[in-house]
């Protein structure tokens, strides 16, 4: 069902899309059923917006805003929330005004002080983010000369629907709640206190927001659940996602068939990094099947650090003639931190810093990718 697929990849459906936004109201008594029956999740639809607030059972490394690089930029994102709650639908104000109240507001570690770059260059990605995802809209400026000078000014106008942006909650936020507190808070409102409906919503989200799904032992009730209603589990994939169930002695995935609506997912035919990572999974698969690499009981495999490089190396050797032009000419230094980064991201492998080893998760070895026989290098191929 595409206009459940928009849901999962969109923050919200604005009614300025008035395409999709029609699409996916008219398609509400289909969507609602699975949404919060099988997720638990509030499916918001008012004359402004669409909204799906799409709690994750577990909270994982990739998730966050990709934009953001530093604590400082979720702090500037929630004081401009605060900036325009005294704002109504179509109010003007400048940039100034948001700097003045951001500097006052502020209770952060350090003081803030618009003359540092890294501190304007954090505002700058806060409100591009804002622009982007809709809450405000600039009638005059441009705020990235911010980055280069305190003195720019830009004019913003108030679209009314920030107020949207944050899930209600049923208690007073304080500051000794933890992330675990969050979800909970969010299962607790899911329709029910009921354990068994709970583990089902945690099943579900796991298996739609992660990449991948690994049984923690013989105790974990969320793996359990996936495998006792893998048929049903099966056919609501099918049926609302266009996705397949596999399910492993471990491990499970849910596989989409590919689709204009799908932009977070791996593997991306427009990343290199993507291809690099079945390239090293190829190697994995290649070394277990020559006895090379020996399974733990949980699927897992574990090398040291320097036995992963060598991977990543020989990925390099065998394929690099295939990568685009920034992928051959990067330090092997750059290239092993950035492999190790994507594939951690994915749940591929895991990092065990203390014993300076690498963990290989079953994922690594699930999808793998090579060049045809007949592939011929592309000189000067790049992005």
């Amino acid at each position: 069902m595409e206009e459940l697929q928009m849901l999962l990849e969109n923050f919200w459906i604005l009614r300025d899309d008035r395409e999709n936004f029609n699409k996916i109201r008219d398609a509400e008594n289909k969507i609602k059923p699975f949404v919060e029956e099988k997720l638990g999740y509030r499916l918001i639809i008012n004359p402004y917006i669409i909204k799906l607030e799409k709690v994750p059972s577990d909270v994982e490394e990739w998730m966050g805003i990709d934009a953001f690089q530093m604590p400082m930029d979720y702090a500037f994102l929630c004081l401009l929330l605060a900036f325009l709650e005294d704002k109504g639908p179509e109010d003007q104000f400048v940039l100034s005004n948001i700097t003045e109240y951001i500097e006052a507001q502020y209770d952060g570690p350090d003081k803030v002080d618009w003359t540092l770059f890294q501190h304007r260059k954090s505002l700058v990605r806060v409100l591009n983010f804002a622009v982007d995802i809709g809450i405000i809209k600039i009638d005059d400026g441009d705020h990235e000369r911010f980055s280069e000078s305190e003195d720019t000014e830009v004019l913003y106008e108030n679209t009314g629907i920030s107020r949207y942006f944050l899930r209600s909650f049923n208690r007073e936020i304080t500051e000794d709640m933890k992330i675990e507190d969050f979800l909970q808070e969010d299962l607790n409102l899911s329709n029910s206190k009921d354990a068994v409906i709970q583990r089902r919503h945690r099943a579900y989200r796991k298996l739609i927001l992660s990449p991948s799904v690994y049984s923690e032992g013989p105790d974990d009730q969320d793996f359990m659940y996936i495998k006792n209603y893998r048929n049903t589990i099966a056919k609501d994939l099918e049926e609302y996602l266009d996705a397949k169930l596999h399910l492993h002695k471990t491990s499970a995935f849910v596989l989409f068939n590919d689709n204009k609506y799908l932009r977070s997912y791996f593997p991306d035919k427009n990343k290199n990094i993507s291809d690099i990572m079945l390239q090293a999974s190829k190697i994995i698969r290649q070394m277990i099947e020559d006895g090379k690499l020996a399974y733990n009981p949980d699927d897992t495999i574990d090398i040291t650090e320097a036995e992963f490089i060598n991977i990543i190396l020989k990925v390099k050797e065998r394929f690099s003639d295939g990568w685009y032009k920034s992928y051959r000419e990067m330090s092997e230094k750059q290239l092993i931190e950035e492999v190790i980064e994507n594939m951690e991201s994915f749940k591929m492998i895991k990092r065990v810093e203390e014993l300076h080893s690498i963990k290989i998760l079953p994922m690594a070895a699930k999808l793998i990718g090579e060049y045809p026989p007949d592939f011929e290098k592309g000189e000067g191929a790049d992005e």
